[in-house]
């Protein structure tokens, strides 16, 4: 069964005499009937109403769980009354309650510590939702005990230093995240929208679609799989902000040998700090003896004087970001797939390198030319790893790079641009093959998953098919004529 309470304010008021107007909530009937009769006493005539704007409905049922859900109007309360009393004779039984009495930041902060440590994108989940708590004025949830706390993390977790800290703020604050205060049963598309609109502001759309993302997986999840009952998601008519972010920069002529003569510099500079750092290490036990900072610094900066004209003379060029360069524009592979490779994974004799997990988290095998192997043998093996590089050493590397060959400005060139350039390159090699390559080539090249994916090169893909359709057609066994028309045989060998 269910009831229906009144928990609206009471109102006393006295007739031109505002200063003697009062509130007294539902619960303080005592405190209300004391001050009623203390302004009779005084003469006055007190009237006495209630704001009707809290209805506290009760559900009472054996073996289930009582629920307690609250209406602004007694129509609504009676509504869902009766929306209760109709389900439990149907032999149903909500629990409405968990809705309304959790907020959208308490289902953020359940997804980070239950559902995030399962994936391998923790991190970034978490800094996101970290910073959207830390716009609200919420506090942050710490991600390094988040993962010790978790029964089972993401395999490559482990392998990964999760910063004892909590993310970054957002990089320009947003007074509409404080949405996610609401209660859940109360979120409507409206606060997503208004969210959305004014981070776009601010931030690129691509930035603010992956928050939505983010927010979207929360709602599905706590619907879907902890059964937390809502009218209707919430995320049901939000407009998501549109962009186009497809990288089709090229690298035009001359651009790659500028290219790889900012890397060589790098490595150089690279392999001479490596080598100096080598012979200074010998001066850092007495160093670290100084009780002060500035004297630690003093005699390091004179070791490095002292053996800088040594280590110029006795470095090692090692090409690292030469062929981590020559690496991308050759075999396609993403920024990630580079630098998890390790030497173990390297099939020299087939040519090929397994990846175990790729970015749509299945294995995939790299196709390496001979071009590449050569390259790589003359690589130093300091480490299991082929390219020891983190991914912040990479990232200033590169822009030392860029900025070195001048491919800056509106048009900069990313890393990512190296895999469009190799698998540009590829689909316009097939047109020096008899048979060319064929999106399925392609695909089994660049490792999509989704044939989709590579529709914007099949115009580089035309003039090899051009002449595959010639060969086709020259062949007469494999041409019918029907109605005038001459067409291939079914079962003809030519393939898209």
């Amino acid at each position: 069964m269910a009831s229906i309470e009144n928990r609206s304010r009471f109102l006393v008021t006295v007739k031109n005499k505002p200063e003697l107007e009062r509130s007294f909530s539902y619960n303080r009937v005592n405190e209300l009937k004391a001050y009623l009769a203390e302004l009779k006493e005084k003469g006055l005539k007190p009237k006495l109403a209630r704001s009707n704007d809290a209805f506290a409905i009760r559900s009472r049922d054996a073996g289930h769980q009582n629920q307690c859900l609250f209406a602004h109007d007694e129509q609504e309360a009676i509504d869902f009354k009766n929306k209760l009393e109709t389900e439990h004779r149907c032999g149903l039984f909500t629990d409405y309650s968990q809705a309304r009495q959790s907020t959208f930041a308490d289902l953020l902060m359940r997804y980070l510590n239950e559902e995030s440590p399962k994936h391998k994108s923790f991190l970034t989940e978490g800094y996101l939702i970290n910073a959207v708590l830390v716009a609200a004025q919420l506090p942050p949830v710490n991600l390094a005990q988040v993962i010790n706390q978790h029964p089972c993390p993401h395999p490559r977790l482990s392998k990964t230093k999760i910063p004892d800290g909590k993310g970054t703020r957002l990089q320009v604050g947003s007074e509409s995240a404080c949405f996610i205060r609401k209660a859940f049963a109360d979120l409507r598309p409206t606060d997503f929208n208004t969210y959305i609109n004014e981070r776009c502001k601010h931030v690129m759309p691509a930035s603010v679609d992956r928050e939505v993302d983010i927010f979207s997986a929360v709602c599905n999840t706590a619907i879907d799989t902890w059964w937390i009952a809502v009218a209707k998601n919430p995320m049901n008519g939000v407009k998501r902000p549109q962009f186009f972010n497809e990288g089709d920069r090229r690298l035009r002529p001359g651009e790659e040998q500028k290219l790889l003569n900012a890397a060589y510099d790098e490595d150089a500079q690279q392999s001479l700090e490596r080598r100096l750092e080598e012979l200074v290490e010998k001066e850092r036990p007495a160093s670290a003896e100084k009780n002060t900072v500035y004297r630690h610094k003093k005699i390091i900066k004179a070791a490095r004087a002292k053996h800088l004209t040594q280590a110029e003379e006795t470095y090692q060029h090692a090409p690292i970001m030469e062929t981590f360069i020559q690496f991308q524009l050759m075999t396609g592979a993403r920024r990630c797939e580079t630098l998890g490779l390790t030497w173990k994974e390297f099939d020299f004799t087939n040519q090929t390198v397994a990846i175990p997990e790729s970015k749509n988290g299945r294995p995939r095998t790299l196709l390496l030319r001979k071009d590449i192997i050569a390259l790589l043998m003359k690589l130093p093996r300091t480490s299991e790893k082929v390219f020891a590089l983190t991914l912040a050493t990479l990232i200033n590397s590169w822009e030392r790079i860029r900025d070195g060959a001048g491919l800056t400005g509106e048009d900069v060139l990313k890393v990512h641009d190296l895999r469009h350039e190799a698998i540009s390159r590829t689909a316009e090699a097939g047109r020096n093959l008899k048979g060319g390559f064929s999106i399925a080539d392609l695909q089994v090249f660049s490792g999509h998953r989704d044939i989709r994916m590579l529709l914007r090169y099949t115009h580089l893909c035309v003039p090899s098919l051009a002449k595959r359709l010639d060969e086709a057609f020259k062949d007469q066994s494999q041409v019918v004529v029907h109605r005038g028309k001459r067409r291939l045989k079914r079962g003809a060998d030519l393939t898209i």
